[in-house]
């Protein structure tokens, strides 16, 4: 039977290579990779195609849920599992709703994190005990219904304009307002003015919370843009 392979994207080198050496005990895991930003971890799992990802919740330069959205749209069929250090149960649920299969806190043992990569390659969800989110976790986590899905799809396109939707598929791209500003030749001002309108249309409070709902819609902004440029008026705002 061929191995479980297993990438690991953490800052902290020591951390790194002690998961490694954990790992490398089971013969039926395979570390194929590590990375110690959001960069590499596009990277490695681009290359190496692992079958679970070990993802650090504070992961440098964005954090695990542009990280995790970044990966979505690559459609790869790697399974994540989060570390955190702390029980932040909030950033915890969010991972679940860009993907994450699993979240685990990094004072676990070493068999029960091996558990989890057993569990969550075969499909199933991985909650530590010692959070109490577990139900609420696997419930974001399971896939979304389709009619839900398209309910969602349609309220979104229904309320952003073209440019509200250009502004929030960079966001889930990962990109700052700055690099934003540059990608459409808008000011940061008018960007922040975009994402103020975004957050109130949507209800939602910050730019990942926004970028969740687009991911979680798995919406074609491209589509959308060409359909609403086909119904709405030059400079028309579509609103509530």
């Amino acid at each position: 039977m061929a191995p479980i392979n297993v990438a690991i994207a953490d800052a902290t080198t020591l951390f790194r290579e002690g998961l490694k050496r954990v790992l490398a005990a089971q013969s039926d895991l395979l570390v194929v990779g590590d990375a110690a930003d959001d960069v590499e971890v596009a990277d490695i799992v681009e290359r190496t195609r692992p079958d679970v990802l070990l993802l650090d919740l504070e992961i440098p330069k964005r954090k695990a849920v542009p990280t995790l959205l970044k990966l979505k749209q690559k459609n790869l069929p790697t399974k994540v599992l989060i570390f955190s250090h702390f029980p932040d149960l909030e950033s915890i649920l969010e991972t679940a709703k860009a993907g994450a299969r699993g979240c685990v806190l990094k004072c676990i043992l070493p068999s029960t994190l091996i558990e989890a990569i057993r569990k969550i390659h075969r499909g199933e969800i991985w909650v530590d005990r010692q959070l109490n989110c577990a139900e609420t976790f696997a419930q974001f986590a399971r896939q979304t219904r389709a009619d839900d899905v398209e309910e969602l799809k349609n309220e979104i396109a229904r309320v952003l304009s073209k440019r509200e939707l250009e502004v929030l598929a960079l966001v889930m791209n990962g990109l700052s307002n700055q690099e934003i500003s540059k990608s459409l030749f808008i000011s940061v001002q008018t960007v922040k003015i975009h994402l103020n309108h975004v957050f109130g249309k949507l209800n939602v409070k910050n730019r990942t919370q926004a970028a969740l709902l687009l991911s979680q819609s798995r919406i074609l902004v491209d589509n959308i843009k060409r359909d609403k440029d086909t119904k709405d008026p030059p400079g028309k705002v579509v609103g509530r």
